[in-house]
């Protein structure tokens, strides 16, 4: 063997022991860098998620921007001032905006705004009126008093007039968007086991109650909180993640399908009989409970846009499909009225309030809820009810309201 050939062999030899090396070398140095990359997903993913949060707020609340034209508020509201209820409807929550509540499962989390205030209790306007007897009302989001300020809500409004006709209550307005009359039995027992008594409690119900009706009972948030036992796979951190809703949202992708699927619609004449037969049964519940704790409840059976009213009279038509989901309402207060008129309707404390309508006024305004001259006349009519339930002892000496809801 010449010295050509040891020397190339040798060559050939320190390419190999170099490749080996290397060979050996590159999954050390991924490991190496392991701890590295771990540390930068740690701190950049919540950066990421936090980002994607915040944005995902900002296009919620675009969204949520009112599209009406200043002409259309106008008409709805009967207003000359469309920019107060612009800025009003862009302040109302909604069901999915609640907070954790023990056994109703939710309720409307404390916010102060121009035209909406909510305090650490769930109450709309905090406690308007007098010192005097204690009104308490519940209901969902018309007794709420979605797109109306403060002043304007039904309670607000029957407050005003109880003050006006000389009978000044303390007036809370406990509704929270969504409640059907299960959540309001189940809130108005806490209260009395509580040694909360007030004087007078007041039932606003009709809509919420034929919006749901599967078994065992759900509500707006019954969801959400199945979803919180369920083990963290990776399709439940894909879809809690506001990282990948943002990319969802960006990219049009479709939502990943819940674990808990119902259907929340009282689509079927039984299904209408058995909402039906579950507001019976609270209504029964409930009043037996006020009985029981020296309570005058009054239940009131809302007006529907489903019901006796006739839709063509709105200021601004509303588009067929929107009322499609309320079908189920119609089929509730057909039933009802049915029922009422063959003496079949249990009616201890109740007032009936399904045919009343605000004369000329706009009625609604939206689907469902109330323009400020119907939220008024059916405040003023409460009133006079709930007026004749109160402790005539109370006005003795009575003096006007010291904060009365002012309209805004």
């Amino acid at each position: 063997m010449t010295g050509a050939d040891d020397h190339d062999e040798e060559n050939v030899m320190r390419r190999r022991r170099s490749r080996n090396r290397s060979e050996t070398a590159s999954p050390a140095l991924a490991f190496g860098k392991l701890p590295r990359l771990l540390l930068l997903l740690v701190v950049l993913l919540p950066i990421a998620e936090w980002s994607a949060s915040a944005i995902m707020a900002r296009l919620d609340s675009r969204a949520k921007a009112v599209t009406l034209s200043d002409d259309d508020i106008v008409k709805l509201y009967g207003t000359d001032q469309p920019a107060q209820y612009r800025e009003a409807l862009a302040e109302m929550p909604q069901a999915h905006d609640g907070t954790y509540a023990p056994l109703t499962e939710y309720r409307m989390p404390a916010r102060q705004g121009r035209h909406l205030t909510i305090d650490g209790q769930g109450i709309r306007g905090g406690v308007m009126g007098a010192d005097g007897p204690r009104v308490v009302v519940f209901g969902g989001s018309t007794a709420f008093g979605h797109g109306l300020t403060d002043g304007e809500t039904i309670a607000a409004i029957m407050a005003a007039k109880l003050a006006q006709d000389g009978r000044p209550a303390r007036v809370e307005n406990r509704a929270t968007p969504g409640w059907y009359s299960t959540q309001d039995r189940i809130a108005f027992a806490e209260m009395l086991a509580t040694g909360d008594k007030p004087d007078v409690a007041v039932f606003i119900h009709g809509v919420d109650d034929f919006l749901s009706c599967g078994k065992p009972e759900r509500t707006a948030w019954s969801d959400r909180l199945a979803r919180v036992g369920i083990p963290a796979g990776l399709e439940t951190v894909v879809r809690q993640s506001a990282l990948a809703a943002l990319v969802r949202r960006l990219t049009g992708m479709p939502e990943p399908s819940g674990p808990v699927p119902h259907n929340p619609a009282c689509a079927s004449d039984s299904q209408a009989e058995a909402s039906l037969a579950r507001l019976d049964a609270n209504r029964r519940l409930i009043a037996a409970m006020a009985e029981r704790f020296g309570v005058k409840p009054v239940f009131v059976q809302q007006p529907v846009p489903t019901y006796h009213y006739d839709n063509a009279k709105r200021a601004v038509p509303v588009e067929p499909h929107l009322m499609v989901p309320y079908v189920p309402v119609a089929k509730g207060y057909a039933r009802l009225a049915e029922m009422r008129g063959t003496g079949k309707l249990w009616e201890q404390d109740l007032l009936w309030l399904a045919e009343l309508e605000p004369g000329e006024a706009n009625a609604y305004i939206d689907p469902v809820h109330y323009a400020p001259a119907f939220a008024r006349l059916i405040g003023e009519t409460l009133a006079r009810r709930v007026g004749d339930l109160l402790p005539a002892t109370a006005f003795d000496g009575a003096s006007p309201a010291a904060n009365p809801p002012a309209a805004q």
